[in-house]
């Protein structure tokens, strides 16, 4: 069942078309294929897979995991350490795209809308920059670089029992001088691999398509078919992250059975899964939350409203916010939680225009205030045109899938306490909370269709 309803940002993507990595990293400049020689990229190295190839229970229970588990958890920690402000940035962007959603649903990739804009950082100046680091809750470029390096090492995972990939691309129009320092912080700080060629082209507009597809795991297709590069565009920045996910206790599958939810569309028939957990049981003035452990990774929350609350009114709640980043700062109690959930393959699409009005980002509209010297002095009154966003995630017995993409367009001119039952009958909250406390997936599901 997918829900395509206006909103979204779940696994995510940034584009920024214009007309106008980490340090260390290796490159190499090859042609895309042997049959079309006019785009030429640069790419990137991200770091190889873990134990690749081999058995999951294998990998889980041998050497190998605990060598990666060390150094993993070392990541983590240094990410925590960065991340200070970044609850003030979670709580923005997510009233800005869930609060409204009152009568469908709505997903998003907070973190990968984190790093696309830190992306635009890059390659602005002056205070079209400074708009973009107060909405990300920074002073200045070495405290994002510092933020953006730890976040990516903690976030970026590729083992046979957990996936959260993280990929960033740089599309450039040939014959136009770029500024080659910029270039090169985006390769290594943000792993931005670069394609330059005829914007518009049908060979570069295919490369675009496949290359979303392929660091989203393909689940966004019904979006990136239509992902294309406009002649007049300059430039053009892509931002993805795939996520899957196991659960540290999976679902029976004969325990899932057709039950009602009582979505704000009326009641609807789905199929239930159920489950016994012992798990920490929040509860606020606004909503009851249990977090569900996922392995190698974080932990998937759901949030309830209380009665006289809807379930967009909490989904930006700093409560919310502060049980997804720091679990541990909330009182909770021990349960063990007889859960009933749904479940759910949602995914949407949404224009970000407003959103970056709206949260403060203006100078990057405006062709007369925008200021992208760093990226080229070539072509003035550079803007970006046109912004979406595409996310989407899904939740079965197993486990939770996710993917997202951003475009931005550019162009010129313990002991068991008590026993609860939680049951998820009716509209609620979502989140995908790294272990870090970056938090990779949120969303509004008011109805299940």
């Amino acid at each position: 069942m997918r829900i395509k309803k206006i909103m979204g940002i779940f696994l995510a993507a940034m584009t920024m078309l214009t007309a106008c990595g980490k340090s260390g990293t290796q490159l190499r400049t090859k042609n895309i294929n042997e049959s079309d020689k006019s785009i030429k990229s640069v790419e990137a190295v991200i770091p190889n897979p873990i134990a690749e190839g081999t058995d999951v229970n294998k990998f889980i229970n041998g050497d190998d995991h605990w060598k990666w588990w060390e150094d993993y958890i070392e990541k983590v920690h240094n990410s925590q350490t960065v991340q200070e402000g970044m609850g003030q940035y979670y709580e923005k962007i997510q009233k800005e795209l869930l609060s409204d959603a009152s009568d469908h649903n709505a997903v998003c990739s907070p973190l990968n809308i984190y790093i696309a804009l830190s992306m635009l950082a890059e390659v602005t100046d002056g205070n079209t920059r400074k708009q973009i680091l107060d909405v990300l809750n920074v002073k200045d470029m070495d405290v994002l670089n510092k933020r953006i390096k730890a976040i990516w090492d903690a976030n970026y995972v590729d083992t046979p029992a957990l996936k959260s990939m993280l990929a960033n691309s740089i599309w450039l129009k040939s014959g136009i001088g770029y500024n080659e320092d910029t270039l090169k912080r985006l390769s290594t700080e943000y792993h931005a691999s670069s394609y330059s060629g005829e914007m518009g082209s049908e060979s570069m507009n295919l490369k675009l398509q496949k290359w979303t597809d392929e660091h989203t795991g393909g689940l966004l297709k019904e979006y990136t078919k239509e992902l294309e590069l406009d002649p007049k565009t300059v430039l053009a920045l892509i931002s993805t992250v795939y996520y899957k996910a196991s659960w540290d206790k999976e679902f029976p599958k004969e325990q899932t059975n057709d039950g009602i939810f009582h979505g704000v569309s009326g009641d609807q028939s789905v199929p239930m899964m159920n489950n016994d957990v012992m798990t920490n049981l929040y509860e606020t003035e606004h909503f009851q939350a249990v977090g569900l452990s996922l392995v190698d990774s974080g932990t998937m929350y759901f949030f309830l409203p209380k009665e006289g609350y809807k379930a967009q009114d909490i989904a930006a709640d700093p409560q919310m916010i502060k049980i997804c980043m720091e679990p541990a700062s909330v009182e909770s109690n021990s349960a063990l939680v007889h859960l009933t959930v749904p479940k759910f393959n949602d995914s949407a699409k949404i224009n970000l225009l407003e959103c970056l009005k709206n949260i403060g980002i203006t100078d990057v509209l405006s062709d007369k205030q925008a200021d992208f010297t760093p990226l080229t002095k070539e072509v003035e009154n550079i803007y970006v045109s046109s912004a979406e966003h595409a996310a989407m995630v899904k939740i079965d017995e197993e486990g939770v899938t996710g993917a997202a993409y951003t475009a931005l367009m550019m162009e010129s001119a313990g002991i068991i306490q008590n026993q609860v039952d939680f049951i998820i009958d009716r509209p609620f909250v979502f989140a995908v909370a790294a272990p870090d406390g970056s938090i990779l997936f949120t969303g509004v599901i008011q109805n299940i269709e």
